[in-house]
């Protein structure tokens, strides 16, 4: 009779969260509502933010918003539609047919509404880089003339922002994954194991990570305004080096060259504007079954470099040859650029395994950090038992 009666006390136990879910719980509520009166505060304040253009009334506010929403739509069907029948790329092993079932998590209450609230940051950010460009920066000093394209202010620029971003963007995203902050803002992102819906999939997130990813955007256009007119000019002085046998570092030649480096500048417009481009059309695919992988296409081929290096010393007539040490292997990754590979496979093994690849676009943070992971196909019980032993 006892363990009849105590029976149901005890299911019901069972069925109670933990206490610490229910601090998990707490956490999250406190946090989401200091970020929502933060916000609205801010924009009270600044209503500026989500209206840079300064648009005299709401219709067209809101014109302006279904606009970029209807944009966002179509540039997700149209990534997909030339990934398919254009580059007609693959697949990625685990979609293959004939691989083990993978887990699809459908769009809950709550995907919808972090996906309606960063829609607003979405269309925010949208509205503001297209100010920033219009009016030619910070510094006043982007270009808009076709005359001024030169590969310093575009490929050269590109690279720059790309970088950046991810110097940014990885480390920041590591932070997400603190055990502290992880079930707060960033496991409800880590819900879809495969990512399959692309946009849906990229987009669905806590608006304070949405936030992070527009920061990021902002940093990295910012850092090659800044940047570009210093590493052209010292590009520039290493071309005179070559040409005239010395080095001058005179910093009295050309003072309109050294307020040039000074004051930023000298990225292109449409720089900026493929820049977004490419970054959505990227972080759509990051979140697509597509196996799209590429690399720098001289420096970031480490097809062009051997996968060990080696140090040769001819002494009398012998050839020594010693394994580098550790540091001298990172240094063989990062001077092959084989950080530098974009693949949707590495993100892929993020969201499976969730502590490595932090990186969006590179790998050079995780290289660094020792959290890089290659990509790995389905594997058969027999063969994951075969791996197993020969670890």
């Amino acid at each position: 009779m006892c363990n009849k009666s105590s029976s149901p006390s005890i299911q019901a136990a069972a069925r109670r969260p933990s206490q610490r879910l229910q601090k998990q719980k707490f956490s999250s509520i406190l946090l989401d509502t200091a970020t929502a009166i933060y916000v609205l505060t801010y924009l009270y304040n600044n209503p500026s933010y989500l209206n840079p253009w300064n648009l005299p009334n709401a219709k067209l506010w809101t014109l302006g918003f279904l606009l970029i929403r209807f944009g966002v739509l179509f540039y997700d069907h149209l990534v997909v539609l030339l990934i398919e029948k254009c580059f007609r790329s693959k697949v990625l092993p685990t979609r293959e047919v004939g691989a083990p079932p993978v887990r699809y998590v459908t769009l809950d209450t709550k995907s919808y509404i972090y996906l309606f609230l960063n829609s607003f940051n979405e269309y925010a950010f949208t509205s503001r880089i297209t100010y920033y460009v219009w009016h030619g920066g910070y510094q006043t000093l982007l270009s808009w003339k076709l005359s001024e394209l030169t590969v310093g202010n575009t490929i050269i620029a590109l690279g720059i922002m790309f970088i950046s971003m991810d110097m940014l963007y990885a480390p920041l995203h590591h932070m997400l994954h603190l055990p502290s902050l992880y079930p707060l803002i960033h496991k409800h992102h880590h819900r879809q194991h495969f990512p399959t819906r692309g946009y849906l999939d990229a987009g669905n997130e806590h608006p304070i990570e949405h936030m992070v990813g527009i920061i990021c955007n902002w940093f990295a256009i910012c850092t090659a305004e800044v940047c570009l007119p210093t590493c052209l000019l010292w590009l520039g002085r290493i071309k005179e080096y070559a040409l005239a046998g010395k080095m001058t570092f005179d910093t009295t030649t050309s003072s309109s060259s050294s307020s040039w480096a000074l004051q930023g500048g000298g990225v292109h417009a449409l720089t900026v504007i493929v820049f977004i481009q490419f970054h959505a059309a990227l972080a759509c695919l990051n979140h697509s079954p597509y196996n799209v992988n590429f690399s720098l296409p001289f420096v970031g081929s480490k097809s062009l470099f051997r996968s060990k290096t080696t140090k040769t010393n001819i002494n009398a007539g012998e050839q020594m040859t010693t394994t580098i040490n550790n540091i001298g292997k990172w240094m063989t990754r990062l001077i092959t650029g084989q950080w530098f590979q974009y693949s949707v496979g590495h993100h892929e093994m993020h969201h499976r395994k969730f502590n490595f690849n932090y990186g969006q676009y590179c790998m050079l943070y995780d290289t660094w950090m020792g959290t890089f992971l290659e990509y790995e196909g389905p594997m058969t019980a027999a063969e994951l038992k075969a791996k197993r032993k020969a670890n």
